[in-house]
């Protein structure tokens, strides 16, 4: 730019910057606390058909119980098939 500013850096003559770059804002906003149902919990993504998700979501409906509390019913119930403590 001629006869402006730039928002670069200016490389001196010995190789080194002599302008730092122009960085953007950091959030510094503390983090909201973490949800009481998820402390101690990690994610587990796994990958289902559209159908096998959508039974899921009706099943849950039906039955009164969130898709959480379904999936950790699962995950015990495939644990004890297998010999293992039910620790989800």
């Amino acid at each position: 730019m001629k006869g402006g500013t730039s928002k670069h850096a200016k490389l001196g003559t010995t190789g080194v910057f002599s302008e730092p770059l122009d960085t953007p804002a950091v959030d510094q906003s503390p983090s909201p606390p973490p949800r009481p149902d998820r402390v101690g919990r990690m994610a587990l993504p796994s990958w289902a058909t559209a159908a096998a998700k959508r039974q899921l979501r009706i099943l849950a409906a039906e039955l009164d119980m969130t898709q959480q509390s379904l999936m950790t019913e699962a995950l015990n119930a495939l644990f004890q098939k297998y010999g293992k403590p039910p620790i989800a």
